[in-house]
Order: C-alpha cells, then structure tokens, then sequence
C-alpha cells in the first residue's frame, strides 16, 4: 500500500473511532455520526482539513436553523424535510459551503426523527459536529515532510539546467544534432511539475520554508520556458559562425556557475557587454547572417532574462 494512502487511512480510523468514544462517553445521541462527521472532514492537507472542517460546521448551524424554522411551521414530517432542503441547497452554494449539505442534513433528519426542538437537542448535534470536525483536525496535525525527496528533486532540476546550458553552448561551437536531446526537456519540464505539486501540498501542509520553495520552483518553471525558447533559436545558428563563439563561452560558464550568485552577478556583466556589442555590428546585406545574427541577439536576450531570474532563486 502506498506510504500515503496508508498514513490517510490511519488518521481517518483513528478521527473516527476517538470521535465516537467520545461522543458516547458524554451521553450525546447518534454518537456514531461524529465518525461519520469526522471521516468526511480528513482530507489531504492540513489547510483543506481546518478550512473544510470550519465550513461543515458553519453549514450546520445554518441547517439547523432554517429546518428548525420549517418544522416548527409546518409539521415533523417527510415533505417539511423536503422543504428545508430546497431552501439549505442554494444557501449552502451562495455561501460556497455545498461540501456540508451531506453531514448537515444528516443531523436534521435526527431533529425530524425527534419530532420536536428544545436547546438539548440542538447542544447535541452541534457538539457532534464539533467533535468529529475537532478529531479530523487533530489527527491531520500529523503530515510527514516530503521535503528530503523535494530537495534531490530541485538538485536535480538544476543539473538538468546546467546540463541544457552547457549543451548549447557546446551546439554553438561542435557538430552537434541537439535533436537528440530532447529528453532532457521532457525529464525537465516532467521533474518542475512534480517539484511544484510536492511543494503545493507542503504548503498546504504549512511546513516552515514549504512557501519560498514553491515560488522559487515557480521561477525556475519560467527558466524551464526561456530555455525551450533558447532552444528554437539556436537551431538556426550553424557552429561556424564567429559571433557564437563568444555565447558558447558564455553559455558554458553560465552551466558552471548556475547556483553561484556572485558569478551571475558577473556573468551578467558579460551578457550586458556581448549585447552592446551585437548591437554596435554592422548591418550585412547577406540575408542569411542577419537571420542569424537575430536568433543569436534572442538568444543574448533570453540567457539575459534567465540569469536575472536565477539572481532572485539564489
């Protein structure tokens, strides 16, 4: 069984079953709808837990009030519930607090199996609520960290990158098919996608640092984007040419010295030189070089903008 689904449905038995001791030690009838209650109220996170778990309970009181209502006016009976229900429904969707229609009604069909209303009543089915909310809340407290596979997984987002950049460099000066490394961007894009998701629920979760993480995460994404664009122009650049000889170098130092934020510092310095220096060349009447010289001048501008972003990741 998988580590995940085992631990969800450990704190699931045990919200329930502490939910309904409890229930029953303090003499509250229908005691085991607070495991019901609680069950329905153990979700994936943290965050989803507290917030699903203040909601339901906000739905109840809702639905007890407005059922309250209807019965007294008009009897204990099938339709009157019926009736409450058309009125609960759209509250429930205006207030975005469908998730507690289910457990809600369920204690309303106790007032309706009563036959009457007094403050009893209405105490007992609030604290079942309450405690099996409560349960699910407490034993949700308990999330291990994904963090150590979340950090090789970041480490290797870097490689790749590193790898990617000094791979262009290398197309810019040898004979080489960078075809055949388009499972690099696959695996990459692939890796950032399950980093932010582990980094989503660690958030969730409210793990310390869970948050920069993820935002950092994010950035890399748009670094994942500029190099796909990198990517498309450096197809058009055949090795011999003079100019992309300097980018290589660039490029290659830039794989080196990725995760250092002095030597970006520097290495944009050189990126800002190579720019002013493109700019400054004369305009060819050779049609070719100009289209080359273009996706070279993009690629300056591309390499620009992942390197200031990497400045604010590192």
């Amino acid at each position: 069984m998988n580590k995940i689904v085992l631990i969800r449905t450990l704190k699931t038995a045990f919200a329930a079953l502490f939910s309904i001791i409890l229930a029953q030690e303090i003499g509250l009838e229908y005691s085991a709808a607070a495991g019901i209650i609680a069950i329905l109220n153990v979700f994936a996170t943290r965050k989803e837990t507290l917030i699903g778990g203040l909601k339901r309970t906000l739905s109840a009181a809702i639905a007890l009030t407005i059922s309250a209502i209807c019965f007294e006016v008009f009897a204990y009976n099938t339709w009157v519930f019926a009736l409450y229900l058309l009125f609960f429904v759209p509250v429930s969707f205006l207030l975005k607090l469908e998730l507690g229609i289910g457990p809600s009604s369920v204690l309303v069909t106790h007032l309706l199996a009563h036959g009457h209303i007094d403050a009893q009543i209405i105490t007992n089915e609030m604290a079942l609520m309450v405690i099996g909310t409560s349960f699910a809340i407490l034993t949700n407290l308990y999330a291990p960290s994904e963090r150590k596979r979340l950090n090789k997984l970041i480490k290797d987002i870097d490689d790749q990158m590193k790898f990617i950049l000094n791979l262009f460099g290398r197309v810019l000066t040898e004979e080489l098919n960078i075809r055949f490394y388009d499972q690099h961007f696959q695996k990459l894009k692939l890796d950032i996608e399950e980093a932010i998701k582990i980094a989503s629920i660690e958030r969730d979760n409210i793990v310390i640092g869970s948050l920069e993480i993820l935002l950092k995460l994010k950035l890399r994404n748009d670094q994942a984007f500029i190099l796909l664009d990198m990517y498309n122009n450096i197809l058009d650049i055949p090795p011999e040419f003079k100019e992309g000889n300097i980018m290589s170098h660039v490029l290659k130092t830039t794989s080196i010295q990725l995760t250092e934020y002095d030597a970006i510092k520097e290495i944009r310095k050189n990126i800002k030189s190579i720019k002013e220096n493109m700019e400054n060349l004369s305009f060819s009447e050779d049609y070719d070089t100009l289209i080359i010289r273009s996706a070279l001048m993009q690629i300056i501008k591309d390499l620009d903008r992942f390197t200031e972003i990497s400045k604010d990741i590192f």
